[in-house]
């Protein structure tokens, strides 16, 4: 994952003196992008004894025109969901957010793009309560840790104009510092109705991958 970050930010220092030329070099419209994709990641290394494959959301937004960008996006998912009884479940989630360089090449219906990015990411675990007509949602464990990402995709067209639109298509590579979070299985209900918490502190490192839509912003 470093190599790929080193290489997008070469790219992103190479490419620089060539903004100003009118070139094949382009993004989605003249003022940027913004889209939302369904991810699903792969846990890899010691999270993949601990988590399981997880699902969710992210959404993003690319700040310039031009090949070179600025890019923030945040992420939701889960990598554990558990029915613990009657009514009750349990939900461990990852939430994350970073920004940095992105590199795009192409024009028209066929663009690719490389991206490095830096932030922070939330791990926390709830309980969901769903009976006799009533539902709630009580916060039960979560720890901050430090976050990067590095990855690529392609944006295949759809419509042009005053707002055009794309597939996303891509895959990033994601790693947390170490963290305390609870692992796949970790919560479990009490007879008094609370909850107890298996924790593990690991790495988390995940490969990730996309599929949505980018709007482009005329």
């Amino acid at each position: 994952m470093r190599r790929i970050g080193m290489a997008v930010l070469a790219l992103g220092f190479v490419s620089s003196p060539l903004l100003g030329q009118r070139s094949a070099l382009r993004e989605v419209g003249n003022r940027g992008a913004f889209g939302a994709d369904f991810v699903v990641a792969e846990p890899l290394g010691e999270f993949r004894r601990n988590g399981d494959v997880a699902g969710g959301l992210s959404i993003f937004g690319v700040t310039s025109g031009g090949a070179l960008a600025l890019r923030i996006d945040a992420s939701w998912m889960a990598y554990d969901a558990q029915y613990q009884s009657y009514g009750v479940s349990t939900t461990s989630q990852i939430g994350s957010i970073g920004a940095g360089p992105q590199l795009t090449l192409g024009s028209g219906a066929f663009r690719v793009y490389g991206f490095a990015t830096m932030g922070g990411s939330l791990f926390w675990s709830n309980a969901s309560y769903n009976s006799c007509g009533c539902s709630a949602s009580n916060y039960l464990d979560g720890h901050t840790t430090w976050m990067r990402s590095a990855g690529g995709g392609v944006l295949l067209g759809l419509t042009a104009g005053r707002t055009p639109i794309a597939i996303d298509i891509g895959a990033r590579g994601v790693r947390h510092d170490r963290v305390t979070y609870v692992p796949a299985g970790g919560l479990t209900q009490n007879p008094d109705g609370s909850f107890s918490a298996r924790q593990v502190t690991t790495p988390v490192d995940m490969r990730v991958y996309q599929i949505g839509v980018s709007i482009g912003i005329r």
